[in-house]
């Protein structure tokens, strides 16, 4: 074989076992440390933030001890990709690192507790690295958007394309928002839906919103 092929082959082996790296299925166990950590969505209790997750996911990922940082769907555990020369110290130091400058607390798991989070780990299901949590920002916006459709729709009554129309559309504010693509010049988020709402409805129903527009869109007790 020539030097071309044998550069060629080098490469493809080097690309073939990068990708197979961020693949949890194909992680050796013993590089995986789990650890509970408090990253559900306050809006969206049933899944993890992802605008909170992602500065943490991408400081883990720049330290040289870590190869890869994942959050489960939940946003109740994480999970530490080690490079293989990593050593205990350096493991410990990496995470003391970003949780302090990321302000977040991360208990280790062990025995039954970590058996059961590296099966789920390994199945390669409802993991997401910094790459992929924009995912669960979009899916914390579509159940806000329609948590506040709903709101809107106990004090005026919506026609069901009417509570649609703002549904789509307020979600697509809070996604821009929760992913971070919002442009710095957009007017603040009670303008944004203001604006939103006075598209699809009469003045004066719009002057009602204005005063009862909740500031608060975390689900109150019984509300999904």
């Amino acid at each position: 074989m020539n030097k071309t092929g044998l550069m060629f082959g080098s490469l493809l082996a080097l690309a073939l076992a990068r990708a197979g790296e961020n693949e949890p299925g194909k992680i050796a166990p013993g590089r995986v440390s789990f650890y509970a950590v408090p990253l559900a969505c306050p809006a969206a209790p049933q899944i993890g933030c992802g605008s909170r997750s992602k500065p943490i996911l991408l400081e883990l990922e720049q330290q040289p001890a870590v190869a890869e940082a994942w959050l489960d769907r939940s946003g109740t555990r994480m999970a530490v990709v080690w490079k293989p020369e990593a050593k205990r110290k350096r493991r410990a130091s990496a995470l003391e690192t970003v949780s302090k400058r990321e302000g977040f607390s991360a208990r280790e798991l062990s025995g039954t507790v970590r058996k059961e989070a590296l099966k789920d780990f390994l199945s390669g299901h409802g993991w997401f690295q910094s790459s992929d949590v924009d995912r669960l920002s979009e899916e914390e916006a579509g159940v806000v958007a329609a948590r506040l459709v709903r709101r809107i729709n106990a004090t005026v009554p919506l026609s069901a394309d009417k509570a649609e129309a703002l549904r789509v559309e307020f979600r697509d504010v809070f996604k821009r928002r929760f992913t971070g693509a919002s442009d710095t010049a957009e007017p603040d988020l009670e303008t944004q839906l203001l604006t939103v709402i006075r598209s699809h409805l009469d003045e004066k129903d719009a002057a009602v919103l204005k005063e009862t527009l909740p500031r608060n869109l975390r689900p109150l007790p019984g509300e999904r």
